[in-house]
């Protein structure tokens, strides 16, 4: 009986509050202190090359200086900062308001991804995920057109889209606002402003997939609920090449109305009084806006996107790819019955605990109580710090596991809603890679009523105390959306590789990863140095209906595809 594939994950790639988040640059910048001057000159020059801060063409003597030069601006231009309203009032809004809260998780600088495309009065959220996409194929240091046109179009998944909802002036907020400003709604409005057109543009524009598409919806565990069904995609056989991901952007004013009404947001009235409580200075600290596990009082919104491509084992072998990591399992778990909708229930004790025991059973307790890291989902609010925390102190208790290290990315890039999970999961691959922990850097000490007993809250940027291989990322979605995982790093996904494979077929392996590296190293100095080049394929190949020829075993394209017709049902099964 064949084994259950293993879902490689062979690149990732977005654009996020931190800039690009292929080969680690994103990471660069929340472990900024920690990080190595090369690695340093590297990201900056990244965030000016793709906001279009210096001309690649243009001579510019002294550059190495000239970059340096720009370092306080580049830091101060990404990560949670002050909103910058003219910008995102003249370009996705529809109407003047004023906003209870003026901190936020933004793209670097005034970065609009539609200006980097023929973009056709598309939302920020789909615009965002043509140039993920674009960074996640370079990601991989492979040809992913040829590699998607070489396994089949037709076996190609896909599982993508917003949480919250797309809500700017090309989308729902442009819709409804349409009539009550005397304009008129485009025909565009509607069909854009559905949760699931991350998937569709990818599909019809980027890579031209004809397999099994969707999105699945969790609230902020978006992310791993279609990180799930990549999985079980794979896993089930009937995919070996899958992308999930998502891009949302909810810095405008329906979100924030809405948020705000829910007292779920740090206001800056709010956030005034608790610097005076804290005996803070009286100037308000946009940086410091979201506070996870600290005395807080509300989360920050924040727009991001993040897209992984995963393989299954063979296939990855077989191409070459650049492993690395993987997940096994995604536990999603309801809440069940419970007082308030925005409550929490006792879902996420079920996720995280199954978390924590699929760790145990695939590489053993030691390597769940040495080898493991929790990227927490630490929204910045008051019951999310309490619940969050003794669910993990009481899983860390119950599996003997002592000083587990935990953070939040949140506090640095905000609650990206349907994204939050993708940005844990790069920052995840980052701290393996380098073995250093973003810290929770906007609070000086714990909340008295968080749980601590077993856990590691790392308030600063620094190194793993020792080598961790394991990150869990936990997302407690709001409506009772529960979702935990483990990704394992290379290494560790490759012990379970090496155990199914000749040396033969491990050594063929081998050569063909020591390409795709070379590649790769190639396709990191085009990060660097070059703008992103998006891939939008609008009008290209499409596909003549009238000219399938289509038979009981087959459909020929147009296109010059010869695609098999065959049933996903074994016959034996039943």
């Amino acid at each position: 009986m064949s084994k259950t594939p293993i879902p490689c994950l062979v690149g990732f790639g977005g654009i996020t509050p931190a800039g690009r988040a292929s080969h680690d640059l994103g990471y660069t910048r929340m472990i900024y202190d920690l990080e190595s001057e090369e690695n340093k000159f590297n990201y900056l020059q990244s965030v000016l090359s793709l906001c279009d801060l210096f001309n690649e063409s243009e001579d510019i003597p002294n550059f190495k200086n000239f970059v340096l030069d720009k370092e306080n601006e580049v830091l101060e231009n990404t990560l949670m900062r002050k909103f910058d309203y003219d910008f995102f009032r003249n370009n996705f809004w529809s109407y003047d308001y004023e906003m209870p809260a003026n901190g936020c998780g933004q793209l670097p600088f005034q970065f609009n991804p539609a200006k980097h495309y023929p973009s056709r009065q598309h939302p920020k959220a789909i615009a965002l995920t043509i140039l993920a996409m674009a960074d996640a194929f370079q990601d991989t240091g492979l040809d992913m057109k040829k590699v998607i046109d070489n396994y089949g179009r037709d076996k190609v998944g896909c599982f993508a889209g917003v949480a919250v909802g797309n809500l700017d002036n090309y989308s729902l907020d442009g819709l409804v606002s349409a009539y009550p400003l005397g304009q008129r709604a485009s025909s565009k409005h509607l069909s854009f402003s559905l949760p699931e057109m991350s998937a569709d543009f990818i599909n019809a524009y980027v890579t031209g997939s004809l397999g099994v598409t969707g999105h699945y919806i969790g609230a902020c565990a978006t992310s791993l609920y279609n990180i799930s069904a990549a999985l079980e995609l794979i896993k089930s056989g009937k995919s070996e090449l899958v992308i999930a991901g998502s891009a949302e952007t909810i810095i405008t004013p329906p979100a924030y109305n809405g948020f705000n009404s829910m007292g779920a947001m740090a206001t800056d009235s709010r956030m005034r009084d608790l610097q005076k409580l804290l005996g803070e200075k009286e100037e308000l600290d946009y940086t410091r806006f979201c506070r996870p596990f600290g005395d807080n009082m509300g989360m920050v919104c924040g727009e991001s996107s993040g897209f992984a491509i995963f393989m299954s084992d063979r296939l990855a072998l077989e191409t070459g790819a650049n492993i690395r990591g993987s997940f096994l399992n995604v536990n999603i778990n309801a809440d069940g019955n419970k007082k308030s909708i925005s409550g929490p229930g006792a879902g996420n004790y079920f996720s995280m605990g199954k978390t924590f025991k699929d760790i145990e059973q695939v590489f053993g307790e030691d390597a769940l109580r040495e080898s493991t890291a929790v990227i927490a989902h630490g929204t910045g609010t008051p019951l999310n710090r309490i619940t969050e925390s003794h669910i993990l102190s009481t899983f860390s208790k119950e599996f003997k596991v002592n000083n587990l290290p935990v953070t939040s990315v949140k506090s640095k890039l905000g609650h990206t809603m349907g994204a939050a999970g993708m940005d844990q999961l790069w920052s995840g691959m980052g701290a393996i890679k380098t073995q250093k922990f973003t810290g929770i850097c906007t609070i000086p000490n714990l909340a008295e009523d968080v749980s601590k007993e077993g856990l590691d809250f790392y308030l600063e940027n620094k190194e793993f105390d020792q080598r961790k291989d394991i990150v869990v990322i936990n997302s407690k979605g709001f409506g009772g959306n529960n979702a935990s995982a483990a990704f394992f790093s290379d290494n560790y996904t490759l012990k379970l590789i090496e155990k199914r494979y000749a040396k033969s077929e491990l050594s063929s392996y081998k050569d063909k990863l020591s390409r795709t590296l070379t590649s790769r190293k190639e396709n990191l100095d085009l990060a660097v140095k070059n703008h992103i080049d998006p891939i939008y394929n609008f009008d290209v190949d499409v596909l003549d209906i009238a000219d399938l020829e289509i038979s009981k075993d087959s459909i020929k394209t147009s296109t010059g595809f010869n695609y098999k017709l065959e049933s996903d049902i074994s016959s034996s099964d039943f």
